[in-house]
């Protein structure tokens, strides 16, 4: 039984748009075209305007490109500047934010829930050393704030590159902005010259692209339970989660692009899969419920990182399957998720904590899609990166 029925447009992408609000508040002229209701977005919009009043201290709620983002474009300004922010955030790994700093000649001070940062604006060294291996948000906070700067930015990041997708995407859009990177990588590093730079330059608005992290959890839903025409799809996108629909094709789960419309319909089965998601990360939750659901032994690996996400999603991703009955098993690096193996009775009552985590809660809503009887504990945290999520998928909670 069809649960909804969703025509529309996704929002822009929160990952999109939070790079280029940093970008254009080196050009206030340039146009950045796009919308989102999330909170990180409203966050990073809210934090730029305050800083052009000249405020001193900001709220910036729990999103990690949010808080790395302008805490790099605030330490490019000397003051002292106070930045609020969960306490989850803040737990979060951000000892590589406190090495770059400290490597322009920024002091930051971490507290439970704040940052402090002293600076007398970059004193730019021959070279900074960045680590690649928790997040790839911390050189591209340096990238998306290295213009107007009196000298050149050479940056040694040391491999392996987690998410180095989402890197990719933040070079491609200063690139399209007239900034000059040049690109070198041997073994070990992967090398980027930064020609010194003035503001970012575009004769277009810059346009913004609709979510593909949005788009999968709403198509994944119309598999389970649903029918969904996305009717903004773009031609192309810079965003990694796009790899949703060639991971859609190898589970054998049909879809249809006609007239930038992607409509996604109810499957009565679907296959296993194998997939690493080092570049994307934030598919697994959701993808996990699918492969529970499908048929088969499925393998999701490469993304040691996720511990570090806005909850250890790798656990939580296991506890929610294990809730409604499913069989997984921790191998290596990664998570079998064995398909359709759930004899739990739909209808017992089950709860949930997403632990604050926006991808855990829409992962659970799937399941409730699926006729189990889960109550999820504070369904709002999609309002992170999807606020009509529960309305867009039918569900009332």
């Amino acid at each position: 039984m069809l649960v909804f029925l969703f025509k529309g447009l996704i929002e822009s992408s929160k990952s999109w748009l939070n790079r280029a609000l940093i970008i254009q508040h080196y050009n206030p002229l340039l146009q950045v075209s796009g919308q989102s209701e999330s909170e990180d977005v409203k966050n990073t919009q809210l934090a730029l305007a305050q800083l052009q009043q000249g405020k001193k201290e900001f709220h910036l709620g729990e999103g990690g490109t949010t808080f790395r983002f302008f805490s790099l474009l605030v330490s490019r300004y000397p003051g002292t500047w106070i930045l609020n922010a969960s306490p989850r955030l803040l737990e979060r790994p951000q000892l590589e934010l406190k090495s770059i700093l400290e490597q322009l000649g920024v002091d930051i001070i971490f507290e439970s829930q704040r940052v402090q940062l002293r600076s007398e604006g970059w004193k730019i060294p021959s070279r900074i050393f960045c680590q690649g291996n928790v997040s790839s948000q911390f050189v591209s906070g340096l990238i998306l704030n290295a213009w107007n700067l009196p000298e050149s930015l050479d940056l040694q990041i040391q491999k392996p590159i987690v998410s180095e997708d989402y890197l990719e995407m933040t070079i491609e859009m200063v690139k399209r902005l007239q900034m000059n990177i040049k690109q070198t990588q041997d073994e070990n590093y992967l090398k980027l010259h930064i020609e010194k730079s003035k503001q970012p330059v575009s004769a277009q608005p810059f346009i913004a692209e609709m979510d593909m992290s949005s788009a999968f959890s709403l198509s994944a839903a119309a598999v389970i339970a649903g029918h969904a025409e996305i009717q903004n799809w773009p031609n192309d996108s810079l965003q990694p989660d796009r790899e949703f629909l060639n991971i859609f094709k190898r589970m054998k789960i049909p879809y249809l692009i006609q007239q930038s419309t992607l409509t996604v319909s109810q499957c009565e089965s679907w296959s296993s899969c194998k997939e690493n998601l080092n570049a994307t990360p934030d598919l697994f939750p959701v993808l996990a419920v699918l492969c529970g659901l499908g048929q088969g032994r499925s393998y999701l690996y490469g993304a040691q990182h996720l511990k570090s996400k806005e909850s250890d999603r790798m656990a939580k991703t296991i506890e929610l399957l294990s809730l409604c009955g499913f069989k997984t098993e921790i191998i290596n690096d990664g998570l079998a998720i064995y398909g359709s193996s759930s004899t739990k009775d739909r209808t017992q009552s089950v709860l949930f904590n997403p632990d604050q985590d926006h991808r855990m809660a829409m992962a659970a809503g799937l399941l409730k899609l699926a006729g189990f009887n889960l109550t999820i504990l504070n369904p709002e945290v999609v309002h992170k990166s999807y606020p009509h999520f529960w309305q867009d998928v039918g569900l009332s909670i």
